[in-house]
């Protein structure tokens, strides 16, 4: 055997029994009638579920995911601020910071959870939304993935946590922002799983409440307890 292929195919296996199966899990793209019913599925539920600034965490089919999965051992290696009205999300890729169709985004999205920051609000998630927006069009952060953090540049989950006020932009690899721990940076309203071709089901809807009697139907209330009165026993 060739002695570079050796030592190719050996620091391969190294990497992956330090990584795990995790990262290799969705590097082939699952197609067909049935994974687009259950892609649509996960958009239903975050169009029920999600609001403004909401973090959609993924992993995706891109060259990207499969490099930060493979090399950190995560099923979550990319992550985007969802902006529910208008049925977008707002990433950091490679070429920049850039609007994405909600649907194009679950297409290429092997699995998704949808994470609710700690402290959301409706108000809080227009403000989170509004900073991300502000933000469109500046570079990649290719150095804050290494822990060498540029100005006015953004990798994905950094630009997540920055739209929420949490620290960011900071010098050291120990202050990396992995995407996966966006998932404990709030409460995941929605975790689709592995694409499996079965769609995933909404919640439920409330059960409607037993409606009243009409007053007419209504029982009549029970006439009050009469106690003859006592009489004496000895007249």
């Amino acid at each position: 055997m060739n002695a570079r292929l050796f030592l190719t195919l050996g620091l391969l296996g190294i990497l992956l029994q330090s990584t795990g199966c995790a990262g290799l899990s969705g590097f082939a793209r699952r197609t067909g009638p049935a994974y687009e019913a259950e892609v649509q599925s996960w958009q239903q539920i975050i169009q029920e579920k999600g609001g403004n600034g909401m973090w959609l965490v993924n992993r995706g089919y891109r060259l990207g995911d499969d490099i930060v999965a493979t090399a950190t051992g995560s099923a979550f290696p990319h992550s985007a601020i969802l902006d529910h009205e208008n049925g977008v999300v707002i990433e950091a890729l490679w070429p920049g910071n850039v609007v994405t169709p909600l649907d194009q985004f679950l297409a290429l999205s092997h699995r998704v959870a949808l994470v609710q920051p700690e402290g959301w609000t409706p108000e809080a998630g227009d403000a989170a939304l509004a900073k991300a927006r502000s933000q469109l069009g500046k570079k990649y952060d290719f150095g804050g993935i290494l822990g060498l953090p540029g100005s006015n540049r953004w990798y994905c989950s950094e630009l997540a946590t920055w739209c929420w006020d949490r620290p960011a932009d900071r010098l050291g690899p120990w202050h990396v922002i992995h995407p996966r721990r966006l998932l404990k940076m709030g409460t995941v309203v929605f975790d689709s799983g592995s694409r499996d071709g079965v769609p995933d089901a909404p919640s439920p809807a409330p059960s409607a409440a037993a409606p009243a009697l009409p007053a007419e139907s209504a029982p009549a209330p029970a006439p009050p307890c009469c106690i003859p009165p006592a009489t004496d026993c000895g007249q």
